[in-house]
């Protein structure tokens, strides 16, 4: 009877669990604190409703097995203080609600690092807890319906809002939309159900790597499902591509690019011939295919590119201009921040004169944001939890891909920081790694 119990209680927490990570995408919230941008807004999300009671659960089965280990593993070491040091940076935020409720969250988000990291090991001989394949999986069916949308905003050049799966509507003829300026108009990269198309380009460049390798590794087709999952693998694969194509994000291609390139190196050093043949056609049919979509656009690829335009030339000068702020914050607050989540409120105070509320805008550098924000202790345990990381045995072997295209993204963009989806998605893919 008890372990029929034990098995149910593992089964319900596997269950949540694949439910949080299709959900987490889908940016239904409950919003508790209007602001006047996304970065100062307290909102509960329903993926981190789910996500906290798969971490009750969790921890209700750890205590209950009494699995807990004795001896802490050196990552935790870094992780413990890069804790410290985000709540330490909570005295020094002029907004204390929203330095509490990005405080809690990351406490969440150690908690779901935490539950990857034990959960999806062997222990006892018996099966993993988590089965991190299924959490793959299920991570990449939610991101093929975020393709899917995205590739019919940007043919249709429209969108339609749904507040049941936090979808806003997005007008390219209204300021504020992400376009791209040409002769012909302005046109309307493609957003999905998120809330900027650089953040589609990030999360679907990672889908696409491990899709990449899952599609590689595939030999021997001997049963039905195993044919069903290379048929989805290769129709989500396409299908995302042609949205990260049509997010027109400079960051999330490069990202891409390079983690195409370091899955090739990695693929070569494992030395067989049968996965790095597919991988290297898949690469192939991908240039081919990707060649081929943007061809009817070709104006605006070079816009894009060349930064020719009028609202290119302001992206790169507004860019320099977050990090000349990010500058003078750091003068003032390098050693604990401004406080975690405040780095908007900090910028906007320390203004005589006040500009518009989307005025204040991160820097495009979620290191620099993390320093900002918690200090440099936190930039310090953070770059050493990475470190960590990357050097652990049971490494995946995608994991150096995945890590280059994350930390591409942290140079280039502050969502993996700056908003509340961003810091619980890149813990979740660091976790797989």
């Amino acid at each position: 009877m008890k372990k029929n119990y034990s098995n149910f209680f593992r089964k319900l927490i596997a269950a949540l669990f694949y439910l949080f990570v299709f959900a987490l995408p889908w940016q239904t919230k409950f919003i508790w604190f209007p602001a006047d941008s996304n970065f100062k807004e307290i909102s509960l999300y329903a993926s981190q409703l789910i996500l906290i009671l798969v971490l009750v659960l969790f921890f209700i089965y750890k205590i209950k097995n009494k699995e807990f280990v004795e001896r802490i593993p050196e990552i935790w070491y870094f992780l413990a203080g890069l804790e410290l040091f985000v709540f330490f940076s909570f005295f020094f935020a002029p907004d204390k609600a929203l330095a509490f409720y990005r405080y809690a969250l990351f406490l969440i988000v150690l908690g779901l690092f935490y539950l990857l990291r034990e959960g999806t090991g062997f222990k006892n001989y018996e099966e993993s807890l988590i089965n991190k394949t299924k959490v793959i999986y299920s991570f990449l069916f939610s991101i093929f319906l975020q393709a899917l949308l995205g590739v019919y905003q940007f043919l249709s050049q429209s969108t339609f809002a749904c507040k049941y799966l936090g979808l806003a509507t997005h007008d390219p003829q209204n300021l504020g939309v992400a376009v791209i300026e040409t002769s012909t108009g302005r046109w309307l990269r493609a957003y999905g159900g998120l809330d900027h198309p650089n953040i589609l380009g990030g999360v679907l460049a990672i889908a696409l790597i491990l899709a990449a390798y899952f599609l590689a590794k595939k030999k021997m087709l001997n049963s039905r499902r195993e044919i069903w999952e290379s048929i989805f693998l290769f129709v989500f694969y396409f299908s995302a591509l042609f949205a990260l194509l049509f997010t027109f994000s400079r960051a999330a291609w490069l990202s891409f690019a390079i983690g195409l390139i370091i899955l090739l190196i990695t693929l070569i050093k494992e030395k067989d011939r049968w996965i790095l043949g597919r991988y290297l056609a898949l690469v192939f049919f991908s240039i081919v295919l990707g060649f081929i979509a943007l061809f009817p656009y070709q104006e605006l690829l070079q816009t894009r590119i060349m930064v020719n335009s009028r609202l290119e030339e302001k992206s790169i000068s507004e860019r320099q201009e977050y990090l000349l702020q990010a500058e003078t914050v750091l003068k003032t607050n390098w050693l604990f921040g401004v406080g975690v989540g405040n780095y908007t409120v900090a910028l906007k105070d320390q203004e005589v004169i006040k500009r518009p509320a989307w005025d204040y805008q991160p820097v495009h550098n979620s290191l620099i944001l993390l320093w900002a924000e918690t200090g440099c202790f936190s930039l310090i345990f953070f770059l050493g939890f990475l470190i960590c990381l990357i050097k652990k045995d049971r490494r995946e072997i995608f994991s150096w891909a995945i890590f280059g295209v994350v930390i591409i993204l942290m140079l280039f963009d502050h969502w993996l920081i700056s908003l509340p989806f961003g810091v619980v998605f890149l813990f979740l893919v660091l976790g797989l790694i």
